[in-house]
């Protein structure tokens, strides 16, 4: 019972002390106290032995008892301390995570970027491609129609949304768009003085149609 500093001693420890001499009662008392300090008395007294033996029997139970009280206190506090460990290295790398992310989200040459970049010129190339193809389609009328006629067709027709997705061609409600059928009736309405949409146009609106003519003539020529 070494480096324990208090022992329980039993009320009914009484009814065999008390059996006992003053005396050898005295000595019992000197034997437990060597005992529970983790010394090995021995004795020579008959009595004191034997009245001894049932209440070392006791001091070695609750010794027992005491050791497996203290080993799952010793236990517990090392899970204890191990579970702080773990939230605290968890803790730790959630915090790591977050900063990693934040830097990522502030750098400059982060590949999000680099995809809208991509996608956007993605989109650029696949309407200039449709643009061509409808400029393709005139073709077959060139010797038809006038190339300012034709320009003009082109020019209106290939007029973006505001988005940019789409042009107007596509955006007709008599799908699919047919060029033949178009240019028949804008013709028809440049002959009746109007703009080759139908719509009535000002000597203003026609003069900027010729401008716009003479500028696709041009680019066209440059290419």
């Amino acid at each position: 019972m070494k480096n324990k500093k208090s022992f329980i001693m039993y009320a009914d420890f009484k009814h065999t002390i008390n059996k006992l001499p003053n005396e050898d009662a005295g000595l019992l008392f000197k034997h437990i106290l060597s005992y529970v300090n983790g010394e090995d008395p021995k004795t020579d007294n008959i009595l004191v032995e034997v009245a001894f033996e049932p209440i070392k029997q006791q001091l070695k139970r609750d010794l027992d008892k005491w050791d497996e009280i203290k080993q799952k206190r010793s236990d517990a506090g090392k899970a204890s301390a191990e579970s702080k460990r773990k939230a605290k290295q968890q803790s730790s790398t959630k915090s790591t995570s977050v900063e990693s992310v934040q830097q990522d989200s502030t750098n400059p040459t982060v590949s999000v970027n680099d995809n809208v970049t991509v996608n956007v010129t993605d989109n650029v190339n696949v309407i200039n491609n449709r643009k061509e193809e409808f400029k393709n389609s005139l073709f077959p009328f060139k010797d038809k129609y006038s190339s300012d006629l034709l320009n003009e067709f082109f020019t209106y027709w290939t007029e973006k949304s505001p988005k940019g997705k789409k042009m107007r061609f596509e955006m007709s409600k008599s799908q699919p768009f047919d060029p033949e059928r178009r240019l028949v009736n804008w013709k028809k309405n440049q002959d009746k003085g109007w703009g080759g949409d139908g719509k009535p146009q000002s000597n203003a609106e026609r003069l900027l149609e010729i401008g716009n003519s003479i500028q696709q003539k041009i680019i066209g020529n440059g290419q």
